[in-house]
């Protein structure tokens, strides 16, 4: 071979090399590589309820197939902090929603010098995920719910206290528990006494003895964050004498037609493919078998 054939052999040799050695290293690095945590958001809101009881919430999500999702299982630290110390409250997991859930009681939360009560939640992280923590202040606040009763009517009477003042000019919604979702029933605006008064409707279905479920709640003050009250009054029909009463409706125990029909359709469309599935494994089965 010619001087002249080695020289450009080399230089192809080098040339080829440096092409590709990126390349190599990069895929080298790849393969090496542990896979990236992933960023997640950290968001905490509590609710004051009226037995002095501060419920926190602490919604875990990460960004998975470009989409917000709860993260379960994962453990997240409460804490109460003042200008010179941390206090930790306590830690609690992620359901399936993605929220961590702690009650406090109100009393045992030290107040800074404009009464806030501080918290923080925090999430540190694991292999899967990279930690995240959120704050929030809050003045404490209670609703004062009593009911009413004249003659026929029913009628509910709210008042908002905030950081032991009456709060005006706030929207507060009442609801009745139901089973999926709570039931918005009525809603009244607070006057300069933080009072407002709400009607409630007749003949709710109740439970056997015609109980309801009922609060009022402000959602996301600014100030006061969630703040709800509940009570207990046997203001429904017991269910028991509802059964024959009630119409066929989405909100009643006798479901429309159509809404069982379309049930039982779907219920046979979804076995009749599994049956579909069952029946081409055995047919294969039979005849890998015979040959």
């Amino acid at each position: 071979m010619s001087l002249s054939k080695i020289i450009k052999l080399s230089w192809l040799i080098c040339l080829v090399g440096i092409g590709l050695s990126p390349a190599y290293l990069s895929a080298q690095d790849e393969e090496g590589e542990e896979p990236e945590q992933l960023r997640t958001r950290a968001s905490l809101s509590s609710v004051q309820k009226n037995n002095d009881a501060i419920s926190l919430n602490m919604l875990l999500r990460a960004k998975i197939d470009d989409r917000y999702t709860g993260l379960p299982g994962l453990e997240v630290t409460f804490y109460t902090s003042t200008d010179s110390s941390e206090i930790e409250l306590g830690k609690a997991t992620t359901g399936e929603d993605g929220v961590a859930t702690l009650t406090v009681k109100g009393k045992d939360i030290p107040r800074d010098t404009g009464n806030f009560m501080a918290f923080m939640a925090e999430f540190e992280g694991n292999d899967e995920f990279k930690g995240s923590d959120d704050d929030i202040e809050v003045l404490p606040a209670s609703i004062v719910l009593e009911p009413m009763e004249e003659d026929s009517s029913l009628a509910l009477k709210v008042i908002l206290l905030g950081d032991n003042e009456p709060v005006e000019d706030e929207d507060i919604a009442i609801f009745v528990k139901r089973l999926f979702s709570p039931l918005k029933v009525g809603e009244g605006t607070t006057d300069e006494e933080g009072a407002a008064e709400v009607s409630f409707p007749m003949n709710l279905p109740g439970d056997n003895e015609g109980n309801l479920e009922i609060f009022a709640r402000l959602e996301d003050h600014s100030d006061f964050g969630t703040v709800e009250a509940v009570l207990t009054k046997a203001w429904g029909k017991p269910v028991n004498q509802l059964d024959q009463e009630l119409p066929k409706a989405l909100w009643s125990p006798n479901p429309p037609t159509w809404m069982l029909l379309t049930f039982i359709i779907l219920m046979v469309a979804v076995w009749g493919h599994y049956g579909v599935i069952i029946y081409k494994l055995f047919q294969v089965k039979k005849d890998g078998e015979a040959a």
